[in-house]
């Protein structure tokens, strides 16, 4: 099958950032674009409502419930796939494509790109800021995307968070239901450079090491470290546990009967991230990986004494949509829209699998460089390079 993007791109800021209708040719694409603004998305129109956090000591939780939910059942994760073994990932090579006519292609392995085939009956959702263990390097998935089900070898865009190895007794790649913590994903979907997301995963491991008593001994630099090394696994494990008893309370209590979709997050006082979904069903899936990820990034940087961030802050985090718009279309597989301003960017990622075209993960992010200081100062070694 013959695989064409096509990249929209519009360098207007719109009070409604949204995604637009699409026809057949670029075209039309762009003229339906530039006139037909579909708000579906936005808090008021999805039924969002922002709830008070679960707090604990800098991290804070705050559940977000929509009156307004579509079935997933149709749909699978990547931790699913891969343990299911119906969905594979591996260096390039590792799976060689056959194409029409020609002789099969051998490739060579790249730092930046790996092939995954989906062969289950459904449709397979990826999400930036996903962790694959194995190959020569650990990778991150580097944006939110979809992959039909029963297709073929596909390239998929990663990053290394493993510096320093490219080596592996197999080609192959599992998941260890990781999730890179907010301040890394950012690197990989807005900044897409590697040295921007090795020095974040450097950022990251050496300031949730250095909140560990008595140090860590460390055999790689890999971000999967955390759930690897004993002492850090435990730490992230204790705080996780604590704000999974007070979240199964609030089910209980103040979201009884609710459709919890998603959350947003605070750290230090401060909102700076938001992961939201189509149902939850879909949202209870990833919550646990979710959870552990938000809790590295509040042990990863220094606590500061900030008032707490308010509900209120949370739900203008979740408004305020304005910015330069991009489009990226794989017709009949998905639509994601990136909206990006100078204080934060967002990610719609809808589904063009089915007719239905439901927004199956709202993600938005408050830019590093518009975060208060909150990076523990500490010394990291350079960085040594590999192909």
């Amino acid at each position: 099958m013959r695989r064409g993007w096509v990249h929209i791109l519009l360098g207007i800021a719109l009070g409604s950032a949204a995604w637009f209708g699409w026809s057949a040719s670029p075209e039309a694409g762009l003229a339906a674009a530039a006139s037909q603004v579909d708000e579906s998305y936005l808090p008021a129109a999805t039924g969002w409502q922002v709830h008070e956090p679960i707090v604990h000591v800098n991290l804070a939780v705050f559940p977000v419930t929509s009156t307004r939910t579509h079935s997933t059942g149709s749909y699978i994760t990547l931790d699913e796939g891969l343990a299911a073994g119906s969905v594979k990932i591996t260096e390039l090579g590792g799976i060689v494509r056959q194409r029409p006519g020609r002789p099969p292609v051998a490739e060579r392995a790249e730092v930046t790109r790996l092939v995954l085939v989906n062969e289950s009956d459904k449709a397979l959702i990826l999400l930036a800021g996903e962790v694959v263990t194995g190959g020569k390097q650990d990778r991150v998935i580097a944006k939110d995307r979809v992959i039909p089900p029963e297709g073929e070898p596909l390239p998929l865009d990663v990053f290394c968070v493993e510096p320093g190895r490219w080596s592996g007794a197999s080609l192959a790649f599992a998941s260890k239901s990781l999730m890179a913590n907010p301040r890394l994903r950012e690197q990989a979907q807005v900044a897409r450079s590697q040295d921007a997301v090795w020095f974040a995963n450097r950022e990251t491991l050496a300031g949730v090491v250095a909140g560990v008593e008595g140090g860590v001994a460390r055999h790689s630099d890999s971000y999967a470290i955390i759930a690897e090394a004993a002492p850090l696994r435990r730490k992230i494990a204790d705080v996780s546990a604590s704000l999974q008893q007070e979240y199964e309370r609030a089910l209980r209590e103040r979201l009884r009967d609710k459709n919890v979709v998603g959350v947003v997050v605070a750290v230090n006082g401060e909102v700076i991230w938001a992961d939201l979904f189509a149902a939850p069903a879909l949202f209870e899936k990833y919550w646990p990986k979710l959870l552990r990820s938000y809790v590295v990034e509040a042990l990863a940087v220094a606590r500061r004494e900030q008032p707490q961030a308010t509900r209120t802050a949370a739900e203008h985090f979740l408004a305020e949509q304005e910015g330069r718009q991009i489009i990226e279309v794989e017709p009949g597989e998905y639509r994601l829209l990136q909206v990006d301003h100078p204080r934060y960017a967002l990610f719609a990622l809808t589904s063009l699998w089915e007719e239905a075209e439901p927004l199956l993960h709202f993600n938005k992010l408050r830019k590093e460089t518009h975060r208060g200081p909150n990076l523990r100062v500490i010394p990291i070694p350079p960085l040594p390079r590999r192909p």
